[in-house]
């Protein structure tokens, strides 16, 4: 089917551009008509040198990659003293409040060397990931390190912020909540015979000026309505689903192993906060490609309804002489050492043991390090 030509309407029969238009362009060259006269003698034309093509500028891909673009507006809109290394060690990312805890430049080519001199420490492989205060100056600062793809980012977290908003909170709940309380108290001790009955409405009264303050305090929300308390099963995916990002950063793979079971748990939260410890140790003890399955099963222990919590890895196994040393109190755990080890266990055993239950690690298969909490139902 004939149409027209996009740029200058002639017909043609195919295509958008008629044979004239569809030509590369080229500079046009003086004709011999066109040539100039100087001291009254015709020169010979001119060429035109032609404008060579612009060079794309060279871009290293790994300072453009999806992982380090999209870390770095996570720390931008985390507003934390916080870098991104490359794999090389070079400085690819900084935030503006890491450049002021640490009174850097952005052009500054040596600012790795200046932080570990400051921070009085050497920063490690950046495979293996890391937790732990530092003091810069006069301030003290929780540090992590975060494996990437082709780097890892260096977190400062300063610890005077939270200092200062546990200090704003509690200065607000003893000048609104205390003073109610004691009232409250001092009524109910005085409080006999006919007086019950007033004594009651002025305690209630009381407890909702108590309940208004604390909805009112400085990081304290609306409270969650009463009796919702998820399920177990819901609390295992909530926790999985917060570490997946965790394990694709380390191409580790993360699966959950997790049956519909309808019992809730009244502390979700503290069993939400035990289960991440035990993950996040596994994540990292196991190497680029290896596996963990955390999972969940309704059982009896000895004629009681119990819950068991799993979380098996194919990573190094705990040596036999610490798989009871590492859910002690007063066991350190060195992250840079070799042999497999655990931070923050002890928390899990305190925990098992007030619902209770139990907490240990088994690794009799010698394939497989498995860390089991036991709670009742």
């Amino acid at each position: 089917m004939a149409s027209e030509c996009l740029l200058c309407g002639a017909p043609i029969e195919q295509g958008i551009l008629c044979s004239h238009c569809d030509q590369p362009h080229r500079a046009k060259l003086p004709s011999a008509e066109a040539s100039a006269r100087v001291n009254g003698k015709t020169t010979a034309p001119m060429a035109v040198a032609l404008e060579p093509f612009p060079n794309a500028p060279v871009v290293p891909m790994e300072s453009v990659s999806p992982v380090i673009t999209s870390v770095a507006h996570v720390l931008v809109a985390a507003a934390v003293p916080a870098l991104v290394l490359g794999s090389d060690r070079s400085v690819k990312f900084m935030t503006e409040e890491l450049k002021t805890l640490f009174g850097l430049t952005a052009s500054d080519p040596a600012a790795l060397k200046k932080i570990e001199q400051i921070c009085a420490m050497r920063v490690g492989p950046l495979t293996v990931a890391e937790s732990r205060t530092l003091q810069i100056r006069e301030r003290r600062v929780q540090f992590a390190q975060v494996p990437l793809t082709g780097g890892a980012a260096l977190i400062f977290r300063p610890l005077d912020s939270l200092a200062d908003a546990h200090s704003s909170f509690a200065s607000f709940v003893r000048e609104t909540v205390l003073q109610p309380l004691r009232s409250l108290r001092d009524s109910m001790r005085s409080a006999r015979g006919d007086q019950g009955a007033s004594m009651l409405r002025d305690g209630a009264a009381a407890l909702d000026q108590v309940l208004s303050s604390l909805q009112m305090a400085p990081g304290v929300e609306e409270l969650p309505p009463a009796g919702h308390v998820p399920k177990v099963s819901e609390v295992v995916q909530d926790v999985l689903t917060r570490y997946v990002p965790f394990a694709e950063l380390r191409e580790i793979r993360l699966e959950g192993n997790v049956p519909e079971i309808a019992d809730r748990f009244r502390d979700h939260d503290q069993l939400a906060d035990a289960l991440g410890v035990l993950l996040d140790n596994s994540l990292h003890y196991v190497r680029p490609g290896g596996h963990i399955v955390v999972g969940l099963r309704a059982m009896e222990h000895k004629g009681s309804p119990i819950l068991l919590f799993f979380v098996m890895d194919n990573g190094p196994l705990v040596p036999e002489h610490l798989r009871h040393l590492i859910f002690e109190p007063g066991f350190v755990w060195n992250a840079s050492t070799h042999e497999r080890s655990g931070g923050n266990l002890s928390k899990v055993r305190e925990f098992a043991v007030a619902h209770g239950g139990s907490a240990w690690v088994d690794a009799k298969t010698g394939k497989a390090c498995t860390f089991f909490l036991r709670v009742t139902r």
